[in-house]
């Protein structure tokens, strides 16, 4: 403002010659250059001044004029309102779309396996807990004993399902069917030879192979010899030791190859000298990790022969997930006490629950 001040003494005269001077300014919503008229008492004459309005005191006076109402003329509360019911249809939208697209797996029961797992998993964790407490107060060690599962890998691939066969069909036929193409492609079979639509069967096309494939179902299977790793094919099975090692009063019972831990190895190396000790060293295994998969712990009671329990107040039993590479058991090094098998998870849970529940099954069940 004294820019323009300036310009108007230089206008109408010095200061000196100047009385009183009165200013009336127009009012202006924009920006924008403006004529406003300069009335003087020494002159009647009337001068044009420009005046600005800058960009913060034009917004200012915008926004005042707009308080009441936005640009559809409403109020505050109005859009406020608006938004609030906006949602609540969005939200009614969805809503209706979810319960058009319901389907029949909507009411199935969700989380059964999960469920069932913690259900036994959380028990067992509150159990170790009580047992470390106990052992801290009783001021007992706990002794390191290491278990080597002796893993064979499937050989063949497991039987298809039947909704796994069903879809195999239907993509054959779709295959050849489900498409047309121009008669120029030569792409299509022809119609008139009924035996270009014909999509053989897993027997025909394994008959028609220049040689006869190894059965999926071997003699072992038929005899029910569990004393072989040429059986259950189709799925995994252990190494399971019948012993009494563990100190059992009840005498020998299922269980995997383990023994106690030394200080001048690891616990991989304790595994691998449970394998070797327990059916010899012509098995070979492929060990791919250091580290355990699972661990147990077994407390000591009175039962136990005095001279196995120690000053001990019970073990702590890792154990380690190894694979079988080549090699077979040697059935001279395999005590005369103790007997071997391979198993499946199956037979593994079931042998273990006749022995020692249904609490220490679910153990081996849930770690297989």
């Amino acid at each position: 403002m004294s820019g323009c001040f300036n310009h108007l003494r230089r206008t109408i005269g010095s200061s000196a010659g100047c009385k009183r001077i009165s200013v009336t300014t127009t009012t202006a919503l924009s920006s924008n250059l403006i004529a406003a008229p300069i009335t003087s008492s020494l002159d009647a004459s009337t001068t044009t001044l420009p005046i600005r309005h800058f960009a913060a005191a034009a917004a200012k006076k915008s926004k005042s004029v707009k308080s009441d109402g936005d640009q559809n003329g409403l109020s505050y509360r109005a859009r406020k309102e608006a938004a609030k019911q906006k949602r609540r249809d969005t939200y009614n939208r969805q809503q209706e779309r979810l319960e058009r697209i319901k389907t029949r797996r909507d009411d199935s029961p969700k989380d059964v396996k999960k469920n069932l797992f913690r259900s036994w998993w959380d028990k067992e964790m509150i159990y170790h807990d009580v047992l470390l407490r106990k052992a801290k107060k009783e001021n007992k060690p706990w002794r390191i004993r290491v278990a080597a599962m002796v893993e064979r890998l499937p050989v063949v691939t497991p039987d298809m399902e039947p909704w796994e066969r069903e879809y195999i069909d239907l993509r054959d036929y779709l295959w050849t069917y489900g498409k047309e193409y121009p008669e120029e492609t030569g792409f299509m079979y022809a119609k008139d030879k009924p035996e270009d639509h014909i999509v053989p069967t897993d027997e025909e096309l394994l008959a028609s192979l220049p040689f006869t494939p190894a059965p999926r179902e071997t003699e072992a299977d038929a005899t029910g010899n569990v004393k072989t790793r040429d059986r259950e094919l189709k799925t995994r099975v252990y190494l399971a030791l019948q012993t009494a090692a563990e100190g059992n009063k009840s005498g020998p019972r299922w269980t995997f190859p383990s023994a106690i831990a030394k200080p001048d190895e690891t616990m991989l190396e304790t595994a691998q000298r449970a394998v070797s000790d327990a059916v010899g060293s012509d098995l070979m295994l492929w060990c791919p990790s250091n580290a355990p998969m699972n661990v147990n712990f077994r407390v000591y009671n009175k039962n136990l022969p005095e001279e196995f329990r120690g000053d001990y107040f019970g073990e702590k039993i890792f154990y380690y997930r190894v694979q079988y590479d080549h090699g077979d058991v040697d059935e001279s090094a395999v005590k005369a006490e103790e007997d071997y098998a391979w198993l499946t998870r199956e037979e593994m849970t079931k042998r273990v629950e006749g022995e020692r529940g249904k609490h220490q099954a679910k153990f081996y069940h849930y770690m297989l």
